[in-house]
């Protein structure tokens, strides 16, 4: 599919033979496509931990630190030494189309026949609602300490580890603690938060978000803050490295259905 893409992208001088671009042609190898590299996703929550798990769970910790007004936010990836706590309002990251649709995937909103198109995004966006008062004051959190001997590879692989952030960073806060883990009043700090995922500019659905409670009251595409942790707590890893050496000799796909987005 990508090389027919790229083809179909650039001039004349690349063009496959015209059966490549027959309409029924490029759905059929397109599905195929999609199925092989997003199926797992859909109906194995293991899948979900060690495919995406652990960007999702950055994800989320970042909108809980925003919540909490604490470097949590993402601020403690890019602040300097002595420097000001300064509230993280927007972030981008590049990557690539199987990420996409990755994250898309594990939540249940990803459509079953299409590949993410060039120049594909997603916007994860955190509302608050006006009549809820956010926090006022920024909230120090304690830091985890940096490891003696280390690099970028077993940082990156160590995320999501239990009431441990990256290495040597991130704030602990509530963000990284499962949601029914959450004391009273850390379930009721997020009240009033909402999140929303555009893919390419079109807001999708979660399906757990659908349920009575755990959307915006009229747009179930406003999922509940409390709602969207809770789906994404479950695929989120424990210690990505250990979970990836489970199962090893265990079926592919689990004998009951875990379907994503619940």
């Amino acid at each position: 599919m990508d090389t027919i893409n790229a083809t179909r992208a650039h001039g004349p001088q690349t063009k496959l033979p015209s059966e490549f671009y027959d309409p029924k042609a490029i759905a059929i190898i397109e599905r195929i496509g999609v199925e092989e590299w997003y199926s797992g996703y859909t109906e194995s929550q293991e899948y979900r931990t060690l495919g995406i798990g652990g960007l999702m769970g950055d994800v989320v910790a970042r909108m809980v630190g925003s919540v909490e007004h604490s470097p949590a936010d993402g601020d403690y990836e890019i602040k300097q030494p002595g420097a000001a706590p300064r509230p993280i309002r927007f972030g981008m990251s590049g990557c690539h189309d199987t990420t996409l649709a990755g994250v898309l995937a594990s939540l249940g909103a990803f459509g079953p026949d299409k590949w993410p198109p060039f120049t594909s995004h997603i916007a994860i966006e955190m509302f608050r609602d006006a009549r809820v008062p956010a926090i006022e004051t920024s909230t120090e959190l304690p830091v985890a300490p940096a490891p003696k001997n280390g690099s970028w590879f077993s940082s990156w692989f160590s995320f999501g580890q239990a009431n441990a952030p990256p290495p040597g960073a991130a704030p602990l806060g509530i963000g990284r603690k499962t949601t029914p883990e959450l004391t009273e009043a850390e379930r009721d700090m997020l009240d009033g938060y909402y999140v929303r995922l555009r893919y390419n500019d079109e807001p999708v659905t979660v399906p757990g978000c659908k349920a009575p409670g755990n959307h915006l009251e009229g747009d179930e595409s406003f999922c509940t803050l409390t709602a969207f942790k809770s789906i994404v707590d479950k695929y989120t890893p424990v210690s990505w490295r250990d979970q990836c050496r489970m199962n090893a000799n265990a079926p592919t796909f689990p004998a009951k259905p875990e379907p994503a987005g619940y």
